[in-house]
């Protein structure tokens, strides 16, 4: 089935059901959130019975709570059997965490929209399409089919998934299509100042305390091609910064000259410190830390990818450098 097939298959599904629960990855970022709000709003005002659903239990990421957080349900819907599950941003069921896995069992129907290309095609209709910048754009290109008006809330929503996937335009995926479809966002009543303002400015002094711890772990391995930092929960109490104020860290690591991956290593407060989180981000588009990530269970994007482990942040960096070894 085309990528066009598979959009009108959505489309005529959602046009069919009367209840929808539009869904997010877990701990979700720019893309997941802006993707979540964007198109349940334009789905309730197009007269859908609409839940918005972000999985999990660690608080949603202060950067975006400007958008609106206030109709976000943390657990499915009583009545999902009756309801079209629409999965945004998620690469595979277990994004969706254990009452996603649930959920899709439940459902009268499941939508996969993403855009990772290692999706495991979770869904009854999946429209998956890698060659998309993010996952906002698929939701636009869907509000579209459907004739739903662009609202400047829904623009603004659409536009902050597009500009955090694409690194405000720096990474490889700023195609010609992330640029054009930004645009038409803004002439749909996106004010870009204050959405940047929203984004990287005003935040709170504990994101830079945890700045400043994370890259005093810094370490440069693989004769300069590994950077790595490490953050403990301690690190998280002795700041006072939240879970979420580890996004951006990386992006400074990305920055050193000779670079080819760059890892952040964290201890979520829910692991009780025996779990580690990984997320990396590849500076040299050979390789691909997807592939790195698949190796312990994760997954993601060739230049952006994650996974978690039970272990030390030791044993990360040696799954990781074992990894580049086979590259």
């Amino acid at each position: 089935m085309s990528a066009s097939a598979e959009l009108t298959a959505v489309a005529r599904t959602l046009q069919a059901a009367k209840k929808v629960v539009v869904a997010c990855h877990e701990a979700p970022d720019g893309d997941a959130i802006g993707s979540l709000i964007g198109c349940g709003t334009a789905l309730r005002r197009g007269g859908w019975d609409t839940v918005l659903w972000a999985p999990g239990d660690t608080p949603l990421p202060a950067d975006y709570a400007w958008l609106g957080y206030d109709d976000v349900a943390r657990m499915p819907p009583a009545d999902l059997s009756e309801r079209v599950l629409l999965a945004l941003d998620c690469g595979s069921a277990e994004r969706l965490g254990v009452d996603g896995l649930a959920a899709l069992t439940t459902a009268d129907a499941t939508i996969n929209v993403d855009h990772h290309s290692d999706n495991t095609q979770f869904a009854n209709i999946n429209l998956v399409d890698a060659t998309a910048p993010c996952a906002s754009i698929l939701v636009l290109r869907l509000l579209r089919l459907l004739g739903l008006p662009i609202t400047p809330a829904v623009a603004t929503a659409l536009y902050v998934g597009i500009v955090t996937d694409t690194g405000r335009f720096q990474f490889a995926n700023a195609t010609a299509e992330s640029h054009t479809e930004a645009a038409a966002l803004i002439d749909a009543g996106v004010a870009v100042d204050e959405v940047f303002r929203n984004l990287y400015e005003g935040k709170p002094a504990a994101r830079i305390l945890l700045l400043g711890r994370a890259l005093s772990t810094l370490q440069v391995r693989q004769n300069g091609r590994l950077a790595v930092v490490c953050l403990t929960i301690a690190d998280l109490d002795a700041t006072g910064a939240q879970e979420s104020d580890s996004e951006g860290i990386i992006d400074h690591l990305r920055a050193i000259a000779g670079i080819e991956v760059a890892a952040v290593i964290r201890a979520p407060r829910s692991g009780a410190g025996l779990v580690q989180k990984c997320s990396l981000r590849s500076a040299q588009p050979s390789i691909n830390v997807a592939d790195i990530a698949h190796a312990a269970g994760g997954g993601g994007h060739p230049l952006a990818a994650g996974f978690a482990l039970t272990g030390t942040a030791d044993d990360v960096i040696a799954l990781i450098e074992q990894e580049l070894a086979c590259d």
